[in-house]
């Protein structure tokens, strides 16, 4: 009777909300205390000091603020990308919404996933990343576009919105990390297969517009001394820079064409060890996701196998010049959950099995909610380092064991 009082949508949406926020705030909290990641902290404070270059407005941007309100750089780092992990995490939930009305187990799988919206909590290494930014401009046109298929809105706003609004905010994405342009395709095709490819003069024009501010920038880019933007950046950090270990790393990227970003991964695709174990991830993950989706059944077919394809192939890409398969990953399954929930949902398949293969079903899914980890680079293990982990990290927070939980997840 307790269980089935609880086992209803209120209830799980209630206990699974509470879930997902709790797990954030808790890492957040780690992040205002220290600097959880020297990496992806050195990474965000790439800035304008030499010149226009790639990937630095985020940097120039913290700089300006900590010039303007003298805060902590934690603090300033930790709210721009709290308000961002928030709004993914919103976003997120109202776009898988509508599956509670049809199957709360599929619903939980969703939230409880660790390749989808807690990839960043399961990792912290990815946690302050700058493709949190293209997350959110991709679960918005996500949103906006199930909105209209659910004929929440009409079609000149759905295209006000893309085009006014998404589309400013891609353009600014791109400054931040040129990442956003692997997003293109997906975008491209969703608006596209929404207005059925039948654009207005205005909408064309302003699309326009906005595709040559995206790729001018990438005429205007400054070939410039690494070593020089390195050290100014060290000089700006002042004091800061004592609190962690400025990489060299994503300064070093700055001037590296596709073929050296290339030879720099190489050594990693050569590593056996590390494609086996990210193979088996992959397989871990897409596996029980695409075998969940098949059983969504959704009032659109349009976007097809190569339509996702298409959407997806720019980050297979991104495997031979950037070692951080697991952050690549994240992408593709955020992009396959969205592109198929965008649609108005008609029915979920039951799971018609046995109660055996319905317990041994259950066992796997909790060991997989709670004891798997995607790692966002460099692999080492596959189990006991996921959820179990931060529920560990949450107990050293609460007895206030900072030597323990510096060292806890990474």
């Amino acid at each position: 009777m307790i269980i089935k009082k609880f086992y209803n949508s209120e209830s799980i949406k209630i206990i699974s909300h509470f879930f997902l926020i709790l797990s954030f705030v808790f890492v957040f909290y780690f992040s205002f205390k220290t600097v959880l990641h020297n990496h992806s902290y050195s990474q965000i404070f790439v800035n304008y000091s030499e010149g226009f270059v790639k990937n630095a407005l985020l940097g120039e941007v913290v700089f300006t603020l900590k010039k303007f309100f003298d805060v902590d750089f934690k603090i300033i780092i930790n709210l721009i990308f709290l308000i961002f992990h928030l709004l993914n995490i919103i976003l997120f939930l109202r776009i898988i919404k509508p599956v509670i009305n049809y199957n709360k187990f599929v619903y939980l799988f969703f939230v409880l996933n660790p390749a989808l919206i807690l990839f960043s909590i399961y990792d912290i290494g990815a946690f302050l990343r700058k493709e949190i930014f293209m997350i959110t401009s991709f679960l918005y046109h996500i949103y906006i576009s199930q909105l209209y298929n659910y004929n929440l809105i009409e079609k000149k706003k759905y295209s006000n919105l893309v085009v006014y609004v998404l589309g400013p905010f891609i353009l600014i994405n791109s400054l931040i990390h040129s990442i956003q342009i692997l997003f293109f395709p997906v975008h491209f095709l969703i608006f596209s297969y929404n207005l059925n490819y039948k654009y207005g003069k205005k909408y064309l024009f302003l699309i326009l517009i906005l595709l040559i501010l995206f790729f001018s920038q990438f005429f205007f880019y400054k070939i410039i001394s690494i070593e020089a933007l390195y050290n100014v950046t060290a000089e700006r950090l002042g004091d800061f820079k004592n609190q962690f270990s400025l990489s060299y790393a994503p300064y070093k990227f700055l001037n590296l064409n596709i073929s050296g970003r290339f030879y720099e991964t190489l050594p990693y695709i050569k590593n056996l060890n590390f494609v086996i174990l990210y193979l088996i991830s992959a397989f871990l993950i897409f596996i029980p996701l695409v075998f969940i989706l098949k059983k969504i059944d959704t009032s659109e077919k349009k976007f097809n196998f190569f339509a996702i394809l298409l959407s997806i192939s720019p980050f297979f890409f991104l495997m031979f010049v950037a070692s951080d398969w697991g952050r690549w990953i994240y992408i593709i399954a955020m992009i396959v959950i969205g592109v198929k929930l965008q649609f108005e949902i008609k029915g979920v398949s039951s799971f018609n099995y046995s109660n055996f293969i319905k317990f041994i079903l259950l066992l796997f899914i909790v060991f997989y909610l709670f004891f798997y980890n995607l790692s966002h680079c460099c692999i080492k293990n596959l189990f006991f380092y996921g959820m179990n982990q931060n529920i560990q990290l949450l107990i050293n927070i609460l007895f206030e064991n900072l030597k323990v939980i510096e060292h806890i997840k990474y």
